[in-house]
Formats: C-alpha cells, structure tokens, sequence
C-alpha cells in the first residue's frame, strides 16, 4: 500500500457561460480576469494506492481549490439563472465571487504489460466532482420587486460523479529512478448533466530509501460540467496546470 501527500503549484483558468443583460446571446465569462479570482494557488493533494497481487491496484485521490475574489466594478454586464431566479449584474457593479472546488478520483488499475523494467496499466474508475459557486454584492433578480441593484447573495452547488478511463505507465531508469505517467479521459451525459475531463501528469520519482519516494511531475487538468434544469444553469469550464511535489510512504 502506498499513501502520497504532497502540493500542487497551479496557474488556474475557469470559464462560465452567461447571458447578456435582456437578450438571449451567450457569451463566456472568465473567473480569473473579470472577476478577480486568483489564477496563482498551491493545491493540496492526497492518494492512496493498494496493489492486490501483481497485476491489480485500487486507487484514490483528492485536490481541492477553493477561491475568493473581489471586483470592484464589473466591465461587462451579464445575467445567469440559478434556483429558479435570474440575477442580472451591471457594469460598474460591485460583487464577491465565491468558487469551490473539490476532486476526487476513485479507480482500477489492470496491469496488462509488465517487463524487468516497464509497466503500464489500464484504468477506469470515477471522477467525483463537486462545484460551489456564489456571487454576492449589486444583484438585480428578475421579476421580482426589490429595488434594482440591491445587496444580494446567491451560492449553488453541485456534484457530479462521472466514469473515466485512462492508461498509467512506469518505467524503470536505475535502481532509484523511474519515470511514471498517466492519462485519464471521458465525455457522458446523464440526464441534466453533461461532464467532459482530460488529465495528463508526466513525472519522476526517486527512491529516497527503501519506503521513501520523492516524486515532481507536471500536471495537466480540464474539467467541463453544463448542468441545466427548469431551475439553474450552470456551464462552468475548469482548468489548471503546472508543477506537483509529492512525497510518498509504502508500507
């Protein structure tokens, strides 16, 4: 068994489709450059792996990005709909943006190859997302008869387990360093919701002693969830990139 800890140091970018104010064009908004979220931020990471005899393993993983951001006035109006109301915001307005992040993966490794020094295993398993996002600030809601414009707050959440399949392969340089890498991938409709993922991670790990692996790779992450109901909409794209520091205990 084996357990990793470790940091994920991630350039982020996150793309949500909205409305322009009284018309029916969409158009997508970015968290990052208009609304101020931060785009620089160390993830934490955890996975656990458990081989059962040569050639099978289960495995689980968690990141989580939870972020906070402040625009003091909006340069492009818009409008989305969430819980059955339709918050409009206009330029100029203030608004706190709230959005959460939190990915598990829980999967099958089958070891279909296996060499002196090569390894690669097939994997399936699930991609359990759940996404939080809440606007608070100058909000108008549709139809309704508060004055235009006035402090309010909205949060929606929601959570969506999709099934991915991928390759992971291993190969043995020395007796202390081996290349690892993997890839995941699925695209799944399941009644309100349609879920897209690509991830790549390409690393070294090193033997430190004999339980003791230090591993730094580079990770590629994309996640799309488009959830729409009578009630909400929600087309949110996610992305981050960049360096991972892991530290890993086998026992």
């Amino acid at each position: 068994m084996g357990n990793r800890g470790g940091a994920f140091f991630s350039d982020t970018s996150t793309d949500i489709s909205v409305y322009e104010n009284y018309g029916n064009h969409k158009f997508d908004l970015n968290f990052e450059s208009e609304l101020n979220l931060p785009a620089n931020q160390t993830l934490p990471y955890i996975n656990l792996e458990y081989h059962v005899k040569p050639k099978h393993l289960i495995y689980t993983d968690w990141r989580r990005l939870h972020r906070d951001g402040l625009q003091q006035a909006l340069s492009q109006p818009f409008s989305l709909k969430i819980d059955g109301q339709t918050y409009q915001l206009q330029a100029g307005a203030s608004l706190e943006t709230r959005l959460d992040v939190d990915i598990v993966r829980v999967g099958y490794g089958y070891r279909f190859y296996h060499s002196s020094s090569f390894d690669a295993y097939f994997l399936a398993g699930f991609h359990i997302t759940k996404l939080g996002l809440g606007f608070a600030g100058e909000i108008a809601i549709e139809a309704s008869e508060q004055p235009p414009y006035a402090n309010e707050s909205v949060f929606s959440a929601v959570t969506a387990p999709l099934p991915n399949v991928g390759l992971e392969v291993s190969h043995q340089l020395t007796d202390r360093l081996s290349l690892k890498s993997h890839a995941h991938a699925f695209y799944l409709k399941v009644n309100d919701i349609t879920g897209w993922m690509a991830e790549l991670e390409i690393g070294a790990k090193y033997r430190l002693i004999d339980q003791l692996k230090l591993t730094g790779s580079f990770s590629y992450y994309q996640i799309g969830v488009d959830y729409q109901t009578e009630h909400t909409e929600l087309d949110v794209v996610y992305r981050f990139w960049g360096p991972m520091l892991k530290l890993s205990y086998a026992f």
